[in-house]
């Protein structure tokens, strides 16, 4: 993905992700941490939030097999 793309899914979900097999509880805080967010701002942080909460239920789904 480019910077000028302002979809952030991706980031989030590997987040989301990771924290669920990792164990550990739901945080957005790293939500803001990018460079997209900066730049596109609003749009990047729904993306994020969007791919992490999906990231984040099938890591709990793939964890629990």
């Amino acid at each position: 993905m480019t910077w000028l793309n302002s979809n952030d899914y991706d980031r989030g979900y590997n987040d989301g992700y990771n924290d669920a097999m990792n164990n550990r509880t739901k945080s957005y805080n790293r939500s803001g941490l990018s460079m997209k967010f900066a730049i596109h701002g609003q749009h990047s942080l729904e993306t994020y939030c969007e791919g992490y909460d999906e990231g984040y239920r099938i890591g709990c789904r793939d964890k629990n097999r």
